[in-house]
């Protein structure tokens, strides 16, 4: 018998409780790390996915070391609300499809202040969940 539990968001208690139970059973329980990794051919299926100023926008996030200035971006000092939700729409579209797994963070997030987006940051710059270095392997590497 197989049985596969994905927790999400849960609380540091229940966390506890059911790793205890779990550890309770060790030999019978596989431990499995979520993926949660974007590779080069994840990112480049992504980015085919977004609309064409959501990809204006993650490609100069990627040649600029993960993070861009809103005002480098905004055409006309037009809002960039309308774009920015792409970015999780395609991630969670993608997931419906089965295209990546559930466990795949938004690689793109806006900053707000004042009420409107100020910088674009691909989270986790310098961590091992670090999306970067997939984007510039998927869509500025040559060959």
């Amino acid at each position: 018998m197989q049985i596969t539990v994905t927790v999400n968001n849960s609380s540091a208690p229940f966390q506890k409780k059911l790793l205890a139970l779990l550890a309770e059973h060790a030999s019978n329980v596989a431990v499995a790390e979520p993926d949660n990794r974007w590779t080069p051919k994840r990112a480049r299926a992504y980015y085919d996915r977004l609309p064409p100023r959501a990809q204006q926008i993650l490609l100069a996030a990627v040649e600029n070391d993960g993070h861009i200035e809103a005002d480098e971006v905004r055409h006309g000092g037009r809002s960039l609300r309308g774009c920015t939700s792409a970015f999780r729409q395609v991630l969670e579209d993608g997931v419906r499809a089965g295209r990546w797994p559930a466990a795949l963070p938004v690689p793109v997030e806006s900053i707000y202040g004042g009420g409107r987006v100020v910088r674009f940051d691909m989270p986790g710059y310098g961590t091992p969940a670090d999306p970067h270095q997939a984007f510039v392997d998927a869509l500025l590497s040559k060959g």
